[in-house]
């Protein structure tokens, strides 16, 4: 009898104590679980949070699918590539793909105007037309065959050396003078980020205007920067206006 008696409290107990166990494991699997989706949750707010940053960088830096690539060379001869020119020296190279501008001079075999070709050149390498028009009036008053008492040649006054570096072959060739000053004043403007400190470096130098840290104190420069920018204004509040009529 006692055995049953103890066989019957044992079984009793057997069942409570699995029970104890059950609920143990339970609370432990409810935990880990708890853990897990703790974790989950923490994950998805940090990819959250990383979306909303990358969303505010391409929102603050935009970027419209054509880097250019720009050149500077050196006095020894070496080359430096770069798609964030800064600093003195830079000159447009080509575009990020590798791809040359193809610019049409004549249209069924009849050449453009000047003004015609400006504006194809600008497209190409995309640069306000309006401003290359400026330049070549301030620089040359629209003469392909304007030398100056300093050699600067052509429609935009390049240097024997800087159209050797921009491999202008023929200066006083319209078409290659003007892709040579737009490769050149599209490097300065991307090196300065400043229109006037660009105009300025393309009539004194970048060696100048690196050496003032900014304008060089020279009548001329200031002069001129002066004259392209009121040039500037003036073609883009008269779209028709054309470089031959200034």
């Amino acid at each position: 009898m006692p055995c049953t008696y103890s066989s019957t409290t044992a079984s009793h107990e057997m069942p409570i104590a699995m029970c104890i166990r059950s609920v143990g494991k339970l609370q432990r699997d409810l935990r880990s679980k708890s853990q897990t989706v703790r974790s989950r949750i923490m994950i998805l707010r940090i990819l959250a949070v990383l979306l909303f940053c990358m969303a505010i960088v391409m929102a603050l830096f935009p970027q419209n699918g054509h880097s250019d690539i720009f050149v500077r060379i050196h006095q020894d001869g070496h080359k430096e590539f770069t798609n964030r020119p800064s600093g003195p020296g830079w000159v447009y190279h080509m575009s990020e793909d590798g791809s040359q501008p193809m610019i049409q001079f004549a249209i069924a075999g009849k050449p453009k105007g000047l003004d015609e070709i400006i504006s194809e050149i600008a497209l190409k390498f995309r640069i306000d037309a309006n401003l290359v028009k400026a330049i070549i009036v301030a620089e040359s008053n629209c003469n392909p065959s304007a030398v100056s008492r300093k050699g600067a040649q052509g429609l935009m006054q390049l240097m024997p050396s800087t159209a050797k570096t921009l491999k202008v072959e023929k200066p006083l060739d319209p078409r290659e003078n003007i892709i040579g000053g737009v490769k050149y004043i599209k490097g300065l403007l991307a090196s300065y980020g400043d229109l006037r400190l660009a105009l300025a470096a393309y009539n004194a130098g970048p060696g100048t205007v690196q050496k003032y840290a900014g304008i060089p104190p020279y009548r001329e420069t200031i002069n001129y920067v002066k004259r392209v920018i009121a040039q500037y204004k003036k073609f883009k509040q008269d779209p028709t206006l054309r470089v031959a009529e200034n």
